[in-house]
């Protein structure tokens, strides 16, 4: 099931038993969504293409104490909507839950419109914000579970596609990030569907006994920097693979708390390069590009 229909389902799950909670949208379709609004029309707004709006409605209805989920594509919401974001909800501390869906690439052929390449490195400079990358349904379950106990201003990227379930069940939202394979000297960083890419490589170069690490961060801020630091330091080699822009995004956090704590491994960041934002390729194409493939990241980690 794809995230989006996933979560709107536990969306309404509670809302079929708590009259304040409040989904609003902007013109999205989906099976869920239509169940949502057929079976609880007086808990639904379809506020049309008015992303600004949405935020400022969620801001207020919030302020009375409903309990306001938002669902767009995460461009659109991000971008359009960050003074709104930042002043409406940010500043006022209001548990507001967005949720974006066709993070990174995921709309790939619908071009620079739809990609959300840049909604981590914009995002993650508000105080306030509980920023999410779940890597599939089961950590999304788990980060839900959370936010339905303690409803906190969150923006949950979600991709667009059907991914396979990988995380284990009882995955621990509160370390912020979760490990593939055995612990060795060398190790791949990633989030969401990159993640899935990456795992595919470690399992594939298993089987020529070369043995690599994978981290998966699913919660990019606040990140739990204490665990991940003490995780890191013993690390010789780390790549970060990001299907995001270079700047501000994954690397840019692992390369911080690298600087901050002194870390002495060495680092390498894979992304989206400024030459290749903006296009309407497909998402293989994106990334054998980027030389975020795994037959170029195979290279890398072979070099190593």
């Amino acid at each position: 099931m794809q995230m989006r229909d996933f979560l709107i389902d536990e969306i309404y799950k509670i809302a079929n038993n708590d009259k304040d909670v409040i989904l609003i949208s902007n013109e999205q379709g989906a099976k869920s969504l239509d169940k949502f609004r057929k079976d609880l029309p007086n808990q639904f707004i379809n506020a049309g293409i008015s992303e600004q709006n949405i935020i400022s409605v969620a801001a207020g209805l919030s302020k009375f104490k409903k309990k306001v989920f938002v669902y767009s594509i995460s461009s659109f919401i991000t971008l359009r909507s960050f003074e709104q974001i930042k002043i409406d909800l940010n500043i006022m501390n209001l548990p507001v839950i967005i949720f974006g869906v066709g993070a990174s690439c995921s709309y790939d052929t619908a071009g620079p419109t739809h990609h959300s390449i840049d909604d981590v490195s914009i995002l993650r400079t508000l105080k306030n914000i509980n920023l999410y990358s779940p890597t599939d349904n089961n950590v999304l379950r788990n980060i839900f579970n959370i936010l339905k106990r303690k409803p906190k201003l969150s923006y949950l990227r979600l991709d667009r596609m059907n991914l396979d379930v990988i995380s284990k069940k009882d995955v621990q939202i509160k370390d912020t990030f979760q490990v593939f394979g055995k612990k060795t000297k060398n190790a791949i960083i990633s989030t969401g569907y990159a993640t899935h890419v990456m795992n595919e490589l470690r399992t594939d170069l298993l089987k020529n006994n070369v043995n690599v690490t994978l981290i998966d961060i699913f919660q990019i801020k606040p990140i739990n920097e204490n665990k991940l630091k003490l995780y890191l330091k013993n690390f010789k080699n780390i790549i970060v693979i990001e299907e995001h822009t270079k700047h501000g995004g994954l690397g840019s956090v692992i390369s911080e708390i690298k600087s901050d704590h002194n870390l002495k491994f060495n680092l390498q960041r894979f992304g989206i390069k400024d030459e290749n934002l903006y296009t309407y390729n497909s998402r293989e194409k994106i990334y054998k590009t980027n030389k975020i493939d795994k037959n170029s990241i195979k290279k890398k980690i072979l070099k190593l």
